[in-house]
């Protein structure tokens, strides 16, 4: 069933694919890299299929309410970053978010948590948005990204 559902990822994500821009000259292009990706996806589903039909192993798990609520919690915590992305911006969303997974995840700091937190928020901030020049959601309450100075990068990018 994985295998299927798989392959139906592959084949939503080519359709979705058809319209980014072709590259210049000799460049593949915006399109070429996702595709090449899930045609990797889609090969090793087909092989993965394949193993599951031919094997005469009959495989079942039992999931256990446990096993659930350790999938359901992050699943849960990522859709609430990302609608609250909008309003709270993408450094205070991902640093409450960071702070968050990290604690459920084990980590019995605050204080490192919150210290990576913080410190990975404002290095994929500069990472992105400054140097790469790809904007970030900046909130609708409040924006702590204006209140950041800029880096010194004129000309290098």
């Amino acid at each position: 069933m994985a295998a299927v559902l798989l392959v139906g990822l592959a084949v939503g994500v080519f359709v979705a694919s058809r319209d980014f821009p072709s590259g210049f000259g000799n460049s593949p292009g915006a399109a070429f890299f996702p595709r090449l990706i899930v045609s990797i996806i889609a090969l090793l589903a087909g092989v993965l299929f394949v193993w599951s039909v031919v094997s005469s192993e009959n495989r079942t798990y039992d999931v256990s309410a446990t096993d659930a609520g350790r999938f359901a919690v992050p699943v849960v915590l990522l859709v609430v970053y990302v609608a609250l992305m909008p309003i709270l911006g993408f450094i205070i969303d991902t640093v409450a978010f960071l702070v968050v997974l990290t604690l459920y995840s084990g980590v019995e700091s605050y204080w490192r948590s919150g210290a990576l937190a913080v410190g990975l928020s404002l290095a994929l901030h500069y990472a992105f948005g400054e140097f790469l020049h790809i904007p970030l959601p900046e909130g609708s309450l409040v924006s702590v990204a204006r209140w950041l100075p800029s880096l010194p990068l004129s000309g290098v990018v």
